[in-house]
């Protein structure tokens, strides 16, 4: 899929109200929250991005993932992103930000810096692997955890419901458009007609699956 062009300030899809929350399964057992929370001035934008999961056993943490994501935007523009990630263990940080050649991007890992990756030039069409925003999956996505960047092969498997989270109205389910991700990326992410995000699902130890908060 090729890039038609920029993505200008008000086709970015904000949710109302400039939050957004999924609840996180593995295997069907709820293990933590992915929180995202939207601030606009003017034509800048501000994406904040908090995840917290934890997989216990027998009253055991078996695994822990924590991350903290700054995505910045201006005019409809993808600016800069600031990650921190904490796998089970592991911290991680991915640094990019936009220049005249694409977007410089650096990823350091704290605990085995001989992992670390070297700063390198990200294309144009550039964007972070955060899902908020579909366009995405018209270019070249950022890893956000490793610093890698993919381009992206996308096919669409048509319209389904989605179980969703929370208390809100919706009868418990969301419908929406599911694209599946191949090549160096193996998931699926769901967007609703309004092209808001509204699942994923991919496997890592399991199978992961995100489930809208409705309030």
């Amino acid at each position: 899929m090729a890039m038609t062009g920029p993505v200008f300030a008000e086709a970015l899809p904000v949710p109302p109200g400039g939050q957004m929350a999924f609840q996180v399964l593995r295997n069907g057992t709820p293990i933590g929250e992915h929180h995202l929370r939207f601030t606009r001035s003017g034509d800048e934008l501000v994406v904040d991005i908090n995840i917290a999961l934890l997989v216990t056993f027998a009253g055991i943490t078996v695994f822990r993932y924590g991350a903290t994501v700054t995505e910045r935007w201006s005019g409809g523009v993808f600016q800069s992103l600031e990650s921190q990630v904490n796998d089970n263990g592991t911290q991680l940080e991915v640094h990019a930000h936009k220049t005249a050649a694409g977007y410089d991007v650096v990823g350091v890992n704290h605990t085995y810096p001989a992992k670390s990756y070297p700063e390198y030039t990200a294309p144009p069409d550039s964007m972070p692997l955060t899902y908020w925003n579909k366009a995405m999956l018209n270019g070249t996505i950022i890893n956000v955890q490793t610093a890698h960047c993919y381009p992206a092969i996308v096919n669409s498997a048509g319209w389904s419901k989605l179980p969703t989270a929370g208390t809100g109205a919706g009868n418990g389910f969301i419908v929406a458009q599911r694209f599946d991700v191949t090549g160096k990326l193996h998931l699926s992410v769901w967007y609703d007609q309004f092209a808001q995000w509204s699942g994923l699902a991919f496997h890592l130890g399991g199978d992961e699956s995100y489930e809208k908060i409705i309030t």
